[in-house]
């Protein structure tokens, strides 16, 4: 026994099998029950590890049925409890093989099944080994299929029951997968400090599968919270740690093949030896065939060269593909993770840049309404513009970020006016060249709805873009814009929106570009703009399941056209009630806390509040604003979401603990997305995304305080 196990940890999986199964045939004559189980779990995993599959679920599925049977003999008799756990026991070993087999081939619901079914008997045995390792891998298999309500349930039975276990590796497997569990549900600094203490203790075990797992998911947690150089060191660890153990598992591989081989041959001389005695046995009977006995030996020879240095030239030419499947592989890997952070990157740096532009915005509407300022109104015109302008380029970098993330992202369905939208278009468009103006004439076919249903900002962010290319590179030229209406279909108007410049034109060998990202081509002087405007149309209308049509002649102009099916609606298009001009009493003595740890948009909240007729009082952080909400009796909170020292999700739970109805609304410059999809946010009432348009501002606050 110890002889064949040693052969097992040498990787010798030949000699293993080779000696193992007539070990096997003896213990079972001899009904040595601890040997046979023994002995039959070593064989089981050789042939798992020869990709002999059948022959592995063959020997583990025997070795189930067998346990069984012993554990329903053994209970029958009248032994002592001692020789029935073994018997238990052995059942629950043979089921986690089984399971192990389906795990290691990647196939969960089985394993999973098996897994389960061996948990009660541990139980009542009290076997917290086995219920360690059972709940570990059941954990292991959840978390990769990202089931995380089963995973968080079975990672919880793993820390119970390694509290009771003293080995290091024990310890550094459960904290390893609640880092995971963590790092899947969100909460990447819980998820670090558990890796972090999965490393460590891996690291004084010697488990480095567990070490390499547990710098991977760091480096992913510390990717998400804005780490940066912390991931990168972390990957390369990790890197080095997988060179090294790549190093090591080529080698078993290598021995693994070799073992298959020359069990492979084995088999071929007892089958040549079996084949030479019939030959002994017929020439001693039949002596005149003998000659046609050699020469048909000599062709079996010749063809089991053949097969032999063809099979040696097929095994090798497996082993390269496995080899090259596994550098493409971690390419690929590569790749995706450098796209990741890029995403990361761009997101994070455009809501850094929103919260500032939302002071610059809010400050030049207050100083617009300033009747002292109106001798600086051109300058203020143009700063308010500036700002516009800049915050459309930055949600054009947060706009493709997302929509290169998120690739089932869902259309907005809600009441427009697109006759208003085309205006506020047109409008906005005339500020980019003021220099050298164009004339811009719009034809809306009559027959179109008045009021149509659907994505609204999608489309403006279709024109805005489009639009907006045409005027840069049109000079004292005319732009056209024609909207008809196709054929209705599936109880849909569909439009045809058609634009044509007279501009430069687009270079025949530059139009397969234009829609690349970050692809500026340069078509003249003047030429300005980020790159981003045609992708994000592409992208956009890739979602609508359509696409753009282009024509284009250099110096002759350039003519987009695409089509898009809206649902009519009766509704009504609501007039707003209130404005800042007004100073309604709508919000006349409601009583409202602004939470932000940013001076300037408190500052333009509070003003902005107070135009309104509410009473605004300001807090910087989340523990002021806890006190103040507990000291006073509030109508409204404007909670900010990214505050240091405290979120606003930790400031609304903690405010949730003892006032159930006060409204919270989350204002952030976050995209909506990353708020949503956070738990606490089931706390909060409702969220404005800031900059925000003061209409949509008013009717948020609107339907919480009235």
């Amino acid at each position: 026994m110890k002889h064949i196990r040693n052969q097992f940890y040498k990787n010798n999986y030949d000699i293993t099998i080779e000696v193992g199964e007539p070990a096997l045939e003896l213990a079972k004559k001899i009904k040595d029950h601890k040997a046979m189980f023994a002995i039959t779990s070593l064989l089981g995993n050789s042939f798992v590890k020869i990709d002999d599959t059948l022959r592995a679920k063959r020997i583990f599925s025997e070795a189930i049925v067998e346990a069984e049977r012993l554990r329903d003999s053994v209970h029958a008799a009248n032994v002592s409890d001692k020789e029935k756990n073994k018997a238990a026991k052995r059942v629950i070993t043979a089921q986690i093989d089984l399971g192990n087999y389906y795990a290691l081939r990647e196939i969960s619901e089985p394993a999973i099944e098996l897994y389960k079914a061996a948990i009660p008997s541990a139980e009542v045995l009290n076997d917290t080994v086995h219920l360690y390792i059972l709940n570990y891998n059941i954990a292991e298999l959840n978390l990769a299929d990202k089931d995380l309500e089963g995973a968080e349930y079975y990672v919880g039975r793993t820390n119970d029951y390694v509290t009771q276990l003293k080995p290091a590796a024990y310890h550094a497997g459960a904290k390893l997968l609640t880092g995971k569990l963590n790092y899947l549900q969100g909460d990447s600094q819980k998820a670090i400090r558990n890796l972090k203490e999965s490393i460590d203790l891996s690291e004084r075990s010697g488990f480095t599968d567990g070490l390499i797992e547990g710098y991977d998911y760091q480096a992913l947690a510390e990717a998400k919270i804005g780490n940066y150089k912390n991931a990168f060191e972390l990957s390369q660890i990790a890197d080095s740690l997988k060179r090294e153990n790549y190093k090591t598992d080529k080698i078993e591989a290598i021995q693994t093949v070799t073992a298959k081989f020359q069990l492979n041959q084995y088999q071929q001389e007892l089958e040549a030896q079996a084949f030479q005695n019939e030959l002994d046995e017929r020439a001693a009977k039949r002596e005149t065939t003998l000659l046609w006995v050699k020469i048909a030996s000599g062709i079996l020879l010749v063809f089991s060269i053949f097969l032999l240095i063809s099979y040696r030239q097929r095994k090798k030419l497996v082993v390269d593909l496995i080899d090259k499947n596994k550098k493409y592989l971690e390419a690929k890997e590569a790749s995706e993770e450098s796209a990741k952070a890029k995403n990361v990157l761009f997101s994070n740096i455009t809501h850094e840049l929103r919260t500032p532009m939302y002071g610059i915005i809010g400050v030049s509407s207050i100083l617009e309404k300033d009747k002292e300022m109106v001798k600086h109104q051109e300058s203020l015109d143009s700063l308010k513009f500036s700002a516009n302008y800049l915050l459309s380029l930055v949600n054009n970098v947060l706009q493709l970020t997302k929509l290169d993330a998120n690739k089932k992202h869902e259309l907005d369905e809600a009441p427009f006016n697109v006759r208003n939208l085309v205006d506020q278009v047109i409008q906005s468009s005339k500020y980019i060249n003021q220099e050298h103006p164009n004339t811009y004439n719009v034809h809306i076919e009559e027959t179109i709805p008045e009021r149509l249903l659907g994505d609204e900002l999608k489309l403006s962010q279709l024109l805005m873009n489009l639009v907006g290319n045409a005027s840069k590179f049109t000079q004292n030229g005319v732009i056209e814009l024609h909207i008809t209406r196709e054929e209705d279909r599936d109880d849909k108007v569909c439009l045809n929106f058609r634009l044509k410049d007279n501009g430069r034109g687009i270079p025949s060998e530059m139009q397969q570009h234009i829609f690349d990202e970050f692809a500026n081509t340069d078509v003249g002087d003047n030429a300005q703009g980020t790159g981003l405007g045609l992708p994000i149309v592409k992208k956009i209308l890739e979602l609508y399941n359509t696409e753009l049509r282009l024509k284009s002649e250099v110096n002759e102009g350039t003519e987009v056209s695409f089509s898009l099916c809206y649902k009519t609606t009766t509704d009504i298009e609501k007039t707003p009630t209130s404005g800042l001009n007004g100073h309604t009493v709508k919000f006349s003595g409601k009583q409202v806390l602004v939470v932000d740890d940013n001076k300037i948009n408190r500052m333009v909240t509070r003003k902005i509040l107070e135009n309104y007729g509410a009473i605004a009082t300001v807090s910087s952080n989340g523990p002021d604003a806890i006190e103040s909400a507990k000291s006073n009796q509030y109508d409204l909170i404007l909670m900010d979401i990214n505050m240091p020292e405290m979120n606003g999700f930790e400031a609304t739970e903690a405010i949730r603990e003892f006032d159930k109805d006060v409204p919270i609304i989350a204002l952030t410059a976050v995209e909506m997305e990353m708020v949503t999809e956070k738990n606490s946010f089931q706390l909060m009432n409702d969220f404005i995304i800031k900059p925000y348009d003061n209409k949509v501002f008013v009717e948020t606050i609107s339907k919480h305080t009235t």
